[in-house]
């Protein structure tokens, strides 16, 4: 089991890559979401994605939106 250390504004956590479902950017932190539960990390997505192994990050991007002028 690998385990992958990262730094919580409580103190480290450490978490297992295996069971991670998701890494979202939250209001100041980023929110680790596995499968026991979330987790609130210091760092950017991009960077914490990339530490838990991820080779391939799927962005959300938003539709755009119609402005229509007078």
């Amino acid at each position: 089991m690998r385990l992958v250390k990262l730094d919580a504004p409580d103190g480290p956590i450490y978490i297992n890559p295996e069971h991670v479902v998701a890494v979202r950017k939250a209001l100041r932190d980023t929110r680790v979401e596995t499968v026991s539960g979330p987790h609130v990390v210091i760092g950017e997505p991009a960077q914490v994605a990339r530490l838990l192994g991820a080779e391939e990050l799927q962005i959300e991007i938003s539709s755009p939106r119609m402005i229509e002028g007078k």
